[in-house]
């Protein structure tokens, strides 16, 4: 049983930080002005890989479209 909790927290604890990089990749986003797709939106907000987003993040910097960004 405590398996399963201990699981149960750190999958809540996984999902917690993804949804903060996708909020932070978001904000980023609107603060440098680079509108995003109805489909580069969905693709940012069921993105499961932190690397992924953590690049994405650091690709705002400079970046003037959502393609350079999420490439």
């Amino acid at each position: 049983m405590q398996k399963l909790i201990d699981r149960g927290k750190l999958e809540g604890i996984r999902e917690g930080e993804l949804k903060g990089r996708r909020n932070t990749l978001l904000r980023l986003l609107a603060r440098a002005g680079i509108v995003l797709t109805e489909n580069e939106g969905a693709r940012i907000q069921t993105c499961t890989d932190a690397a992924t987003l953590d690049r994405c993040i650091d690709n705002v910097l400079g970046a003037k479209t959502a393609t350079e960004v999420l490439s």
